[in-house]
């Protein structure tokens, strides 16, 4: 599944014209809070991998069947016109181009968005294979393992690009990855989070990652 998804500093563009794109599915995130993690060192938590993360305020995410979907939707109209409003509104920070991969299919009310754990991953890996093979390998089996997940959907980033919309190199976005982890609600997360499933996981992160931002998002279908 070939996805498009885009960082914003607030919502009004999305409010004007987000579109309903023919062959894809458009789920809106409005960000909670940010959180710290343990998924990395201290020092490396302190490293910004994005510039302006503290000002992530929406998430579009358009999901299509297959790259060639997404540059036809891409060329239309309703594509035109959303890039359009949000050239207007000042708000976007980056977006992604990602190849996702799903663990652990979406379920009850994480099948249409719901409560997420969101995260913005920089690999420690210096062969973006190799992260992406232990991401999907051993780092998928670990999620999951941790109770009361409601879904699990890995981000592989293909392309990057900056405030202006035009392609930017990975020097500027250090994202090699972005991670949703599912819960019903963040009590059930936090439960998950307590137990001694969590260690393994956390380990392997910190094996894993050079950098992290953590999101708490709550989702919906864009209509």
């Amino acid at each position: 599944m070939s996805t498009h998804i885009l960082c914003l500093a607030g919502d009004a563009a999305v409010r004007a014209a987000l579109p309903l794109l023919p062959g894809a599915q458009v789920h809106v995130y409005r960000v909670l809070r940010h959180i710290p993690t343990d998924s990395v060192t201290e020092d490396q938590a302190r490293r910004p991998i994005v510039p302006d993360a503290e000002r992530i305020h929406t998430v579009v995410e358009c999901s299509f069947a297959d790259p060639a979907a997404q540059a036809r939707a891409q060329a239309g109209e309703q594509w035109r016109a959303f890039t359009a409003a949000v050239e207007e509104s000042g708000e976007r920070l980056y977006a992604f181009d990602v190849f996702s991969n799903v663990p652990i299919a979406p379920v009850q009310g994480a099948a249409e968005g719901g409560f997420r754990r969101w995260m913005l991953l920089r690999r420690a890996a210096a062969d973006p294979e190799a992260f992406r093979d232990a991401w999907f390998g051993r780092h998928a089996d670990l999620v999951k393992q941790l109770p009361g997940v409601d879904g699990y959907v890995q981000h592989l980033v293909t392309a990057r690009f900056g405030a202006d919309g035009r392609p930017a190199d990975e020097d500027s976005l250090r994202v090699d990855g972005i991670a949703e982890v599912c819960f019903a609600d963040e009590r059930a997360m936090l439960e998950s989070y307590a137990t001694d499933a969590r260690l393994p996981l956390r380990d392997d992160g910190r094996a894993l990652l050079a950098g992290i931002v953590t999101l708490l998002v709550h989702g919906t279908p864009a209509s």
